[in-house]
């Protein structure tokens, strides 16, 4: 990663700082019910890491506009394509210093350090990918990143950044995957997409780890007027998997939508925390996680809708379908 800016160096020790100050989690928190946040460590646990048992195969970059890859949270060389005139795709941490007049204002305003996952995030990341695609320009291919982990490092944490301007249209994909490890490896990931006027965005996001990998994500986005997100989940891998996709529809006529697929198997423990929050009036959610369990395995859903008074008009759906699957 590039020296840091003085203005993101602040930032990560305004992180520590707020990491310092929040209370260790309990695990009788509401929302840590049905995960304990020892087992993501979320107070600062550490985990062994381990060797691997076998190898990660890279997907084919044919049908892409540019992948970012990072093993370990070492960035691997980008292959990127030609892309439309202003597009751009780079490290996070390149793009601090190198487009800090995009950057500086929008990255922690979606998941700041209000809470321990945030904060820990914050203070701690290391891969970050940059997306940026300027007003009114689509981008036809998508964009993807994978984040490995090899067992090298007891952690990996990875943060991406989506800005999508006015009229403007993208899709992103981030990729978690690992080998099984005999090990144990924290995994930290944190997602902010903002879309403005009228832009479109699919972000997907694939959960492929082996065994060993335990791995809380959140995934913030914001729809502005006429825009249009839909943020799709795809959960297969991991010891233990907590997701907390949350949408915010900040102007009227937004379209979000978080649709999930998770299949859980063996001693798998996977939940997954799902808000739609309506900012502004005549904006459409819609919440659709549809899933299966097989052997001992546990799955969570939990999903809300925030309509407050100043939302009017709001056409809001939330759907969970879970099928079990032993005789």
């Amino acid at each position: 990663m590039a020296e840091a800016p003085a203005w993101a160096v602040e930032a990560r020790d305004e992180a520590a700082a707020a990491l310092e100050a929040l209370p260790a989690l309990t695990g009788t928190e509401e929302e840590w019910r049905f995960t304990p946040p020892a087992d993501l460590g979320m107070n600062g646990d550490g985990a062994t890491g381990g060797s691997a048992t076998g190898t990660v195969e890279l997907p084919a970059t044919a049908g892409r506009s540019a992948r970012l890859a990072f093993i370990d949270g070492a960035p691997a060389p980008a292959e990127v394509a030609e892309l439309p005139d202003g597009v751009i795709v780079s490290e996070l941490g390149e793009a601090l210093a190198a487009h800090e007049d995009l950057v500086r204002d929008r990255l922690y305003s979606l998941a700041g350090f209000d809470d321990r996952p945030g904060a820990l995030n914050a203070a701690s990341w290391d891969a970050g990918t940059f997306v940026y695609v300027p007003r009114g320009v689509e981008v036809d291919l998508p964009v993807e990143t994978v984040l490995t982990a090899t067992g090298a490092e007891g952690r990996v944490f990875g943060r991406t950044l989506v800005i999508v301007e006015e009229g403007a249209k993208a899709t992103v994909i981030d990729r978690y995957l690992s080998p099984d490890l005999d090990g144990a490896v924290h995994a930290s990931t944190v997602v902010e997409l903002l879309v403005a006027d009228g832009g479109e965005l699919e972000h997907v996001s694939y959960i492929g780890w082996g065994r060993g990998v335990r791995h809380q994500a959140t995934i913030r986005a914001a729809a502005a007027k006429d825009a249009r997100v839909r943020s799709v989940n795809v959960t297969l891998g991991g010891d233990v998997v907590r997701v907390e996709p949350t949408m915010h529809c900040r102007g009227s006529g937004a379209d979000a939508r978080a649709l999930g697929l998770y299949f859980a198997t063996g001693s798998q423990h996977f939940e997954h925390r799902v808000v739609s929050r309506h900012e502004a009036p005549q904006a459409y959610s819609n919440l659709l996680y549809k899933g299966a369990i097989q052997d001992t395995a546990h799955t969570v859903f939990f999903g809300n809708l925030v309509v407050p008074p100043g939302a009017p008009g709001t056409d809001a759906y939330q759907t969970n379908r879970n099928l079990i699957l032993n005789e």
